[in-house]
């Protein structure tokens, strides 16, 4: 209890000097907050929060946490910022968790557009206000916001005074500082050094070499030590990369001008080229794989699925994750130029991978959850969870018990990873948590976001054969979720799924298309 009014219910983070935590607020009934914490701070502590929180105090902008209050616990010499709470996960925490440890450059361009915004934002403020910490894991991407990603920690921003210098070892972070925050004063270009080195990050999994050791190197008549992007990921086009090593030029003056400029480069960027084939995010033999896992369907099953009146997908799964269906119907999908043959093996898997869901049939009563940069109410419960990611706990819908004899594949209790809408060629990150399981029966929340208000709870069932299936319920839509997959080796789990509507994948009023998670 903090002030006597602020119950702390979870460490979200910790560091040297302090932590942040997930606090509800006891006059403000249901609110939510983050409150952050500095234990014993020195003056130039002090003076480095209380500037982080008159800046934050003033800023106002979507992708920027809104701060309420600075307060100081004299009795006990610590300081506290209370600000939004944020929920999800943060751009590092998701890249790990893809196949490649990277996004593709679509991924990346929607990632990062309301964090582009939210910088352009802080330079146009008077004076400019750096940021000076970029880096992905200084972006939280809410699980449900439709406004997208979060800038946060201005721990060791300042506002920029052409005149002034920076004592700076301490002042960045390692592969994301710019050579500047080493040796002398920091500007609005050593914000676009740091949008530069996310980038490159996100796109070639690969931390950049850090400004120091290059400028080292440099300095000794060396070769710059940083790789192009297109030496690490061959498959990034030549002008991504060029682009990159301009906004990470050691010589501010060599990078682009403005984060619009930046912005506008990286958005005319020419035609991209395929990823190749054995590149898992895309492998086709993805939906070779969901055919076997459906050798077990009779064919009259088969047959049913693809006499539906509903209409066929028009274009493969075969597409990379981070993935989503949308909330509302759209319209047609136009069809890509493919062989007759290629077409109906595509219809063929879908319906071979999807028609395993369709004996579920247990349903949840509608519950949306409310996940949002503002403060808002959750119900207190019990999970072993990811700490940034809380969600109301659901109970099992009462079934026959399962059979003593056999032995089923035990899930863990939640799972992240991503989901691709096909039809809006729509990427989105994904999550299913709060999972509990009797013998085949499974049940738990599934959620989805970046511009995607999809979740819901979800039952289904898991075999000995290590096959799942379940089906979701979601509150913005008229048609229920269906999904179908298998539980690999390592413990991940990769389908298909679809809008289900009479028993029948309806691929007109809905959402279709692959996701794969891990615990």
């Amino acid at each position: 209890m903090v002030r006597e009014r602020y119950t702390v219910e979870e460490l979200l983070g910790q560091g040297g000097f302090g932590a942040v935590y997930r606090v509800r607020d006891r006059r403000v009934k249901g609110n939510l907050f983050a409150l952050k914490e500095v234990v014993e701070p020195n003056v130039h502590q002090r003076a480095s929060f209380a500037f982080e929180g008159e800046i934050l105090r003033r800023l106002d902008h979507s992708a920027l946490p809104h701060v309420y209050r600075v307060f100081e616990d004299t009795k006990n010499n610590r300081l506290y910022m209370l600000m939004d709470y944020i929920d999800g996960p943060n751009l590092e925490h998701l890249r790990q968790r893809q196949p490649l440890q990277r996004f593709s450059f679509s991924q990346v361009m929607q990632l990062m557009a309301p964090i582009i915004e939210a910088v352009k934002y802080l330079h146009a403020q008077q004076p400019p206000i750096i940021h000076r910490d970029i880096k992905p894991s200084n972006i939280i991407v809410p699980l449900v916001n439709e406004a997208g990603a979060v800038l946060v920690d201005f721990g060791i921003a300042k506002e920029y005074d052409q005149d002034s210098t920076t004592t700076a070892i301490r002042h960045c972070s390692p592969g994301y500082g710019a050579p500047e925050q080493y040796v002398h004063g920091t500007s609005t270009q050593t914000d676009i050094y740091g949008l530069g080195a996310t980038f490159y990050a996100l796109l070639t999994g690969v931390v950049p070499i850090d400004a120091l050791y290059r400028i080292t190197r440099l300095s000794g008549r060396g070769a710059d030590p940083l790789d192009l992007a297109t030496a690490v990921v061959p498959t990034l086009p030549p002008a991504v990369a060029e682009i990159l090593q301009r906004a990470m030029a050691v010589n501010s003056q060599d990078r682009f001008a403005t984060v619009e400029e930046f912005w506008d480069a990286l958005q005319n960027v020419p035609h991209l080229p395929l990823v190749p084939k054995e590149d898992p995010i895309t492998d086709p033999g993805l939906d070779l794989e969901l055919e076997t896992q459906a050798h077990s369907l009779e064919q009259s099953d088969i047959l049913s699925l693809i006499a539906s009146p509903t209409c066929a997908p028009a274009t493969p799964l075969s597409l990379p994750p981070l993935l989503v269906r949308p909330s509302r119907p759209r319209g047609q999908v136009v069809l890509r130029t493919t062989s007759l043959i290629a077409m109906m093996l595509v219809v063929m898997l879908v319906a071979l991978s999807l028609g395993l869901a369709l004996g579920t049939n247990a349903w949840w009563d509608k519950h949306h959850l409310q996940v949002s940069r503002a403060p808002v109410s959750v119900p207190t419960h019990s999970s072993s969870s990811s700490p940034l990611l809380k969600q109301p706990s659901p109970a099992l819908t009462p079934s026959p018990p399962a059979s003593d004899q056999t032995v089923y594949p035990q899930l863990q209790t939640s799972y992240y990873g991503n989901i691709h809408d096909a039809p809006a060629a729509s990427d989105s990150t994904m999550a299913l948590s709060l999972i509990q399981q009797s013998g085949s029966l499974i049940s738990g929340y599934f959620s989805a976001g970046l511009n995607l208000m999809s979740d819901g709870k979800f039952t289904g069932t898991v075999g000995n054969d290590r096959k799942i299936q379940f089906r979701v319920s979601i509150q913005n839509t008229m048609l229920p979720l269906v999904f179908a997959g298998r539980i690999q080796a390592d413990g991940s789990i990769s389908g298909a799924y679809c809008s289900m509507e009479n028993n029948h994948c309806n691929y007109t009023k809905g959402g279709y298309g692959n996701w794969s998670v891990s615990p």
